[in-house]
C-alpha cells in the first residue's frame, strides 16, 4: 500500500518540485556548511537563521516578498556581529547570544502584532517544502550557481581563511571581502531554505552533513564531497519518509540527517578505539 502511494506521490508535480528544490538546497547548504563547521560558525548560523524570521515578519508586515526581508535582516545581523567582534569588547559567542535571543524575541513580537491569517509564518518557522513553487525552483538554481561560482573562484583563499584566518591575512588574502561575500551567500541560503526546513531548523540542514563528514573524510576536499552526499541522501530519505508516514517534512529531514550523524559518530568512536 505504501509502495503504491509513493508511486502516486512521485508522479505529482508538487512533490517533484519539492525533490528538485530539496536536492539543490541540500547541495548548496552542504557546500557552505563545511566552511561553517571548520570555522566554528555553527552558533553564528543559528543567529542568522533566527534573524531571518524577523526579516520575514517585517516583510509580511510591509507587504513585500519575505525573501527580501529575510536576506536583508540576515545580512544586517551578520555584519553587526562582524563589526562588534572587531571592536573586541565582547566575546563573539556573547555577541551572537545577545543577537540570537533579541532577533527571535523581536520576530515573535512582530508576529503577535499581525492580524488575520498567519499560516505562512508557520511555514517559515518549520518549513513546508511541499509548498515550493516554480519561483523557488529558479531561486534555488540561481543560488547554487552563485555558491559554486564563488567556491570555484576563491576556493584556495576560502580554505586558508577556514583553516587559519590570521595566516590567511599574512598571505595577503582579503579576509574582510571574503567574509562579506560568504555572509551574503549564507544569508541567501538561509532565506531560500526557510521553505525547506524553516528558520528553527535551517542551521541543522547546513551543519549536520558537514559534521557527519568530519567523521568520515580524510581531507578537506573529501569532507566537502561527503557532506554533499550525506545532505542529498538525508534530503531524499526525509522527503520519502515524511510522505510515506504523513510526518512533518522539515523535522523529518533534520532527524534523518541527525541519524546519519549518529551512525558516523559511532563509527568514528569505534574506529578510534581500534
Amino acid at each position: 500500500m505504501i509502495t503504491m502511494n509513493m508511486l502516486e506521490i512521485i508522479s505529482l508535480p508538487f512533490f517533484q518540485r519539492a525533490i528538485i528544490v530539496g536536492v539543490i538546497m541540500a547541495i548548496t547548504a552542504a557546500l557552505l556548511g563545511v566552511f561553517v563547521v571548520v570555522r566554528r560558525m555553527s552558533f553564528f548560523t543559528d543567529a542568522v537563521s533566527h534573524a531571518s524570521l524577523t526579516g520575514v515578519a517585517l516583510a509580511l508586515l510591509a507587504g513585500i516578498h519575505p525573501f527580501v526581508g529575510a536576506v536583508v535582516v540576515s545580512i544586517f545581523v551578520g555584519l553587526l556581529v562582524s563589526r562588534l567582534q572587531k571592536q573586541g569588547k565582547q566575546e563573539v559567542d556573547t555577541i551572537i547570544g545577545v543577537l540570537f535571543s533579541t532577533t527571535l524575541a523581536l520576530g515573535v513580537m512582530i508576529i503577535s502584532m499581525m492580524k488575520g491569517y498567519r499560516g505562512n509564518l508557520f511555514q517559515y518557522l518549520f518549513g513546508d517544502i511541499i509548498a515550493v513553487n516554480s519561483t523557488d525552483v529558479i531561486l534555488s538554481f540561481v543560488l547554487l550557481f552563485a555558491v559554486v561560482f564563488v567556491l570555484l573562484g576563491a576556493f584556495k583563499a576560502l580554505t586558508k581563511v577556514a583553516v587559519h584566518e590570521d595566516m590567511a591575512r599574512v598571505h595577503g588574502v582579503s579576509v574582510d571581502v571574503l567574509d562579506a561575500v560568504f555572509l551574503v551567500l549564507l544569508a541567501s541560503v538561509v532565506a531560500v531554505g526557510l521553505k525547506v526546513v524553516g528558520a528553527i531548523l535551517m542551521s541543522a540542514l547546513m551543519i549536520l552533513p558537514a559534521a557527519t563528514a568530519q567523521y568520515l573524510a580524510s581531507s578537506f576536499r573529501g569532507m566537502i564531497v561527503i557532506s554533499v552526499v550525506v545532505a542529498v541522501l538525508a534530503m531524499i530519505l526525509g522527503l520519502f519518509v515524511s510522505a510515506a508516514f504523513s510526518l512533518p517534512t522539515g523535522p523529518t529531514i533534520v532527524l534523518v540527517s541527525a541519524g546519519l550523524f549518529v551512525l558516523a559518530s559511532v563509527r568514528g568512536i569505534l574506529g578510534a578505539r581500534q
